[in-house]
């Protein structure tokens, strides 16, 4: 079926990194129809003239988002480094960002389908709602059930399945839905790009961003931003990237630096994933800013998360990773570090984790 796209603004092109595939998008693709590979989406750049969110909007490849109020979060500095608090957006994570573009381009008459691990499934539920489309979202078991609930709660059709690739295996194969998986999602990557933009217009010069590394939005949406940024002289330099993956999920570090994995981490829930379907262009990233990954065991989220406490951070576990980074990388000049997701809907497990009981 061919699913016209709405809402564009511009010329709006999908290309395929790995075998060159260009085509105006129009319709709605998730992959490469060529060669199976994921697609990114390229437009005619457009200079914000100020921090605000009619101008963060100009930036994007659509004539209106949809939005909650995302964006815009707050720049706090505590000792030698800034935190980016993107667990304040209005469903506790950066996935507001992807989703407020992604579903943007699509219709109103469509069931979207879905994979994830908690706050991408919980993101999508909400937009879902307010656009007034059916939400399909399939989830591990290991999923937090908070989480779960939220998204019953606002309406979603929630699907448990037996492991994190394996609800990536069914959410891909139902066919009666449009797939729209945010580690796919070309249109995704975009959103999350403008975290960059406030950055570059908050700061100004960053030497180093410090984030964690799942399926890669984030740290490609820094990296697009970045780069767009810079293009438009709103920095002189790219910033280096440092992301931080769960141990016996590290997919970056073992293509960086030729190791095998480790012992699997079972706390940040939101980094353990398997293999990335964008893992080269991550890879790529990274070496292109002469960057690092760096990766973190339990211990080091628990530790993480008595760090973020002190500081008057309530995040998750999966958020927490920062702080070993912070603490193992010598990262000189200006450094920020994205805390991703809030630790509002895990109170009881922060509690147990941070105090023992």
């Amino acid at each position: 079926m061919v699913l016209n796209l709405t809402n564009m603004s511009g010329e709006v092109t999908y290309k395929c990194p790995k075998c060159g595939f260009t085509t105006e998008a129009n319709t709605w693709l998730i992959k490469c129809p060529r060669c199976g590979s994921p697609l990114d989406v390229s437009h005619d750049l457009r200079k914000p003239r100020e921090l605000s969110r009619r101008e963060l909007a100009r930036i994007l490849p659509i004539k209106e988002p949809l939005s909650l109020g995302e964006g815009l979060t707050p720049l706090v500095r505590r000792g030698d480094y800034y935190f980016k608090l993107e667990y304040l957006n209005p469903t506790g994570s950066f996935k507001d960002r992807g989703w407020s573009l992604a579903l943007s381009v699509l219709r109103n008459d469509v069931t979207v389908v879905e994979d994830s691990s908690g706050n991408a499934g919980l993101s999508l539920a909400a937009y879902s709602a307010v656009k007034g489309v059916k939400a399909r979202i399939y989830v591990p078991k290991t999923a937090p059930e908070a989480k779960k609930r939220l998204m019953r709660l606002l309406g979603a059709n929630v699907v448990e399945a037996a492991t994190r690739a394996d609800a990536s295996s069914l959410a891909m194969s139902f066919t009666e839905g449009v797939y729209v998986g945010h580690s796919w999602n070309p249109f995704f990557i975009h959103g999350v790009k403008l975290i960059a933009y406030e950055l570059a217009l908050e700061l100004g010069s960053i030497d180093n961003v410090v984030a964690p590394l799942g399926n890669g939005t984030l740290t490609l949406g820094l990296y697009l931003g970045f780069k767009e940024a810079e293009e438009l002289k709103l920095i002189k330099d790219m910033p280096r990237i440092i992301a931080v993956e769960a141990s016996g999920y590290e997919w970056a570090y073992s293509m960086l630096h030729n190791t095998p994995m480790g012992v699997k981490a079972t706390l940040p829930d939101g980094i353990i994933v398997p293999q990335p379907p964008r893992l080269n262009q991550i890879v790529d990233a990274i070496r292109d800013t002469g960057g690092d990954v760096v990766v973190v065991d339990d211990q080091g989220v628990i530790d993480g998360l008595r760090n973020s406490i002190r500081l008057g951070f309530i995040i998750e576990p999966t958020s927490a990773v920062v702080f070993k980074a912070l603490k193992e990388v010598k990262a000189n000049g200006t450094t920020v570090a994205i805390l991703t997701g809030s630790g509002l809907k895990l109170s009881n497990e922060l509690y147990r984790l941070i105090y023992g009981e």
